[in-house]
């Protein structure tokens, strides 16, 4: 009884006690905290390093929860003979944090607004760009010590970052620029525009750290070449090329020698997609292939996806060149040019306001006319161009428009008949900042291909294709936190085709009668890119598209033989066929360590616009494009990818090693000897199926230092399988070339001369040979068995330059420098052609057979180009 009375007593008079303790521990704070004065000189400290010095010099034990006290954000801070006590107040107002003493020890703990996270989060925001001709800096790199993390900025040169509020050591960085540090103290969301110096030249061989956040971004098969890079490599002719210097990307193949056309996976080379300033170009060839539209001069970026599309980017199965223009230099003009074998190329750029306004304009003119003509007196033309400007206007701090063309042609006649083609792009761009977190791009843009075959020039009678289009898109990225970025968007496209009609006459009259074409596209977009830890990130997206074709327009049906049954008519603006289709994708990564991380990606890609053509030859920029019909299904790929990413900090060496997987539907054949040119009813010769990709690519980077360069190998194959085509067994694709080797070195010898080195090597191209041959009415004619049952034989071509810098004060505003340029050095010959009706009579002496009991068969090879020498003059002047 004694024992429970007493311990109800103690119940009773506990919460009194709990009072008169807590009342104790508060009394004694003042008691506790000595009122020793001490001196803290100014500097940027942590709180961690404040209170370790309180503690050595006033014998002070502390005691907090380092996952809820924030002690490692900086603020200056400064005390002069203050009493601990006084010092301690101080540091709770600044630090937001409170204190209680609790027997020998002060006991910390978050204050209120340390505890609200959101209100104790601030934004960092703004443009890395050069400061030495105000460029925005794609793909920089910004670093907070430390929080041991980072962003890159976006196509715009636009970052924004959300952390605590406080003080921060970061380093911007660019491959190619001296990196920058410095302290920033941030209490409240503002804007920080960081200004980036080229690298000079130097000799002496240093230690680089690469770009990781290749290694750190959710995301896979990108890949990034700066225009430097393309400007050093050895070229035909000496014209640097961008869609040629793809060859040294593992998994891109070129058609053939001289040619621009590429295949990307085992797809097909309408399943590229190339964007100039969000503009799409068709074709961008000239010379019947041997040289591309795009040159470095005038670009900035160049990206190249091989899967993992970004959801923006859809329209193509296979990849995405995106290119970015050079806005204009905001802070000198300056002039460059050069003169090479077959063309001289020109530009001019600068500011309209210092800061504020810039301009660039950019133009190549060929000089080949005079070469053929001493060939053939008859050609009368014989040229190409290409024409590209921007102009830009800062509005304010947050808003900022572009205007961009570029028109480029082909025109070669001779007599009476000849061929011309023709590339147009133009561009109007608003980016916006919203808020400190939100970003925005509007784009409308225009862009058309015309072809023209002139059958009669006198007449201006011509066959004629055309494709064009019209989009209006913007594009949001919000950026939520550092692990975490919402990107989403919304799109408009109107399109016009005319798949080939003769035409006769200024007036275009209308000779033949297959139909244009219209359509209306309409996209809409989401995507995320969030860190789920410090090992595992996610990158997840969706694109929905609707393709409506429109009248005015007629569309013939057939019977399952390809009859022809009778003609549908659809007047001007009635819809008539609609396809509606969701393209998911997602990327796993998982970061092993700092320099390395394992990927896993799946994407679904779709495309609505086809292009028709039979032929496999090179030198064709005879394009026909057709839209998503009743008679073409749009066409579709679900591809895998798995990959490994390093990058190494003491050597400034990146590899990667990805694996795919690529199942394509809805794939186009011809039956054979389909007659496409001057025909309407050519659908009916079209063929569907299936195609399959899968193999492993190695590439192996290091981007700066004396020595530069890249090395590849892919292994690959590409199979398609149709009903009514080789006997319904599968085939190998046209760009199935299951060995692929690329080397691109460069190294600096002193600061004057610089020498390059490219060695390619692919397994040679499938083609359908005969197998054997009859005679009909004296006529020979081969018997074929299956399709591309044999081989081209095995491609490869090594390429040397040096350039020489003819500057010896390389501080002076003129420079220039001379290229000399082997291509093709060891002289191959690589095959573009195999000819079977031909016999050898000596060497390089050719005849038709005409017995063949008298004349052996031979099969001939035609090639273009063994040792092909030439030199270039490069001028700049700022």
């Amino acid at each position: 009884m004694f024992e429970l009375v007493k311990t109800v007593h103690v119940v009773r008079f506990l919460p009194l006690a709990l009072c008169l303790c807590f009342f104790c521990v508060g009394s004694s704070q003042a008691q506790t905290i000595p009122e020793l004065k001490i001196s803290i000189e100014k500097k940027n400290y942590s709180l961690k390093e404040i209170l370790n010095k309180i503690s050595s010099k006033a014998n002070i034990r502390f005691s907090y929860n380092p996952k809820r006290m924030k002690t490692d954000r900086k603020v200056d801070y400064q005390a002069i003979d203050k009493s601990v006590s006084e010092i301690m107040i101080d540091l709770a107002m600044h630090y937001d944090f409170q204190y209680s003493v609790v027997e020998d020890q002060v006991v910390l703990k978050p204050g209120a607004k340390s505890q609200k996270t959101e209100e104790s989060l601030v934004t960092l925001h703004g443009y890395i760009r050069s400061k030495t001709d105000g460029e925005a800096l794609i793909g920089a790199t910004l670093f907070f010590k430390e929080l041991k993390t980072g962003t890159v900025t976006n196509s715009a040169g636009f970052f924004s970052i959300t952390l605590p509020a406080g003080s921060y050591e970061i380093t911007a960085s660019f491959i190619g620029y001296r990196p920058v540090v410095k302290t920033v103290v941030i209490p409240i969301s503002t804007m920080e525009n960081i200004l980036l110096m080229e690298e000079p030249p130097v000799l002496d061989e240093i230690i680089v750290t690469p770009a990781e956040e290749d290694v750190e971004q959710v995301e896979v098969s990108k890949v990034n070449i700066k225009p430097s890079a393309v400007e050093e490599r050895p070229a035909l002719f000496g014209e640097m090329d961008v869609v040629k210097s793809l060859e040294s990307v593992p998994g891109f193949k070129l058609h053939s020698e001289g040619s621009t056309f590429y295949y990307v996976r085992g797809g097909q080379r309408d399943q590229n997609l190339v964007l100039m300033d969000d503009s799409p170009i068709y074709n961008p060839s000239h010379l019947l292939g041997l040289f591309s539209t795009i040159i470095p001069d005038a670009v900035t970026d160049i990206n190249i996806y091989k899967g993992d599309i970004p959801a923006s980017m859809g329209g193509r199965l296979s990849s995405t060149l995106e290119i970015h223009t050079k806005k204009g230099n905001d802070q000198v003009t300056q002039i460059w040019g050069n003169l090479g074998v077959t063309s001289t190329r020109v530009g001019v750029e600068g500011p309209i306001k210092k800061n504020t306004s810039s301009y660039l304009v950019s133009g190549r003119f060929s000089r080949l006319k005079w070469i053929f003509q001493g060939l053939d007196p008859a050609i009368n033309k014989f040229n190409f161009y290409d024409l590209t400007g921007k102009i830009n206007f800062k509005l304010n701090s947050g808003n900022r428009i572009f205007f961009s063309f570029y028109t480029g042609a082909d025109n070669y006649f001779s007599g009476n008949n000849g061929i011309n083609w023709a590339n147009r792009a133009l561009t109007f761009r608003w980016n916006a900042i919203l808020s400190n977190r939100l970003f925005l791009k509007t784009t409308l843009s225009a862009s058309g291909y015309d072809y023209n075959l002139y059958t009669n020039v006198a007449e201006d009678e011509r066959w004629n294709s055309h494709i064009s289009n019209i989009n209006l898109k913007s594009d949001f990225s919000y950026f939520v936190k550092p692990q975490s970025e919402i990107t989403f968007g919304v799109g408009l496209n109107g399109y016009r085709f005319n798949p080939g009609n003769l035409q006769r006459g200024s007036i275009n009259q209308q000779v033949s009668n297959t139909s244009v074409r219209n359509s209306l596209e309409f996209v809409l977009y989401g995507n995320q890119e969030l860190f789920l830890n410090k090992h595992w990130g996610l990158n997840y997206g969706i694109r929905f598209s609707t393709w409506t074709n429109t009248g005015e327009a007629f569309e013939y049906q057939f019977d399952s033989a390809g009859n022809p049954l009778d003609t549908t008519y659809y007047q001007a603006g009635e819809s008539y066929i609609t396809f509606a289709n969701l393209e998911p994708r997602i990327t796993l990564q998982y970061l092993v360590n700092e320099h390395a991380s394992l990927k896993a990606s799946y994407m679904r890609n779709v495309q609505n616009i086809h292009l028709i053509s039979n032929s496999i030859s090179p030198f064709t920029s005879l394009d026909v494009w057709l839209p998503s019909s009743y008679h073409i299904q749009p066409q579709r790929a679900d591809q895998l990818t798995l990959g490994y990413h390093d990058a190494h900090r003491q050597t400034g060496i990146t590899w990667v090693v990805e694996s795919f997987y690529k199942r394509m539907y809805n794939q186009i054949e011809y039956e054979n000897h389909a007659m496409l040119l001057v025909n309407p009813l050519f659908e009916n010769q079209l063929r569907f199926g299936t195609g399959t990709a899968y193999g492993f690519e190695l590439q192996v980077k290091k981007e700066q230092g004396r020595l530069r360069g890249m090395a590849g190998y892919s292994y690959a194959r590409a199979k398609r399988k149709f009903e009514d085509i080789n006997d319904g067994r599968p085939f190998n694709a046209f760009g199935d070339r299951p060995n692929q080797i690329n080397l691109a070195l460069s190294y600096d010898l002193n600061l004057r001369w610089m020498f390059s080195l490219d060695w390619n090597y692919m397994t040679g191209a499938p083609y359908s040979s005969p197998i054997s041959f009859y005679r009909f009415n004296d006529l020979e004619t081969p018997i074929y068995g299956l399709k591309n049952n044999d081989r081209l034989p095995d491609y490869h071509r090594l390429d040397v330059s040096a350039t020489w810098k003819l500057n010896r004060n390389l501080e002076r505003k003129f420079k220039h420098s001379l290229t000399f340029a082997v291509y093709n050095a060891y002289g191959r010959k690589n095959s573009v052609f195999v000819n079977y009706n031909k016999t050898e009579l000596g060497y390089r002496d050719f005849k038709i057979d005409s017995n063949l009991l008298e004349n052996e068969r031979v099969i001939s090879q035609f090639f273009l180009f063994q040792v092909t020498p030439s030199v270039s003059y490069t001028f700049k002047w700022r």
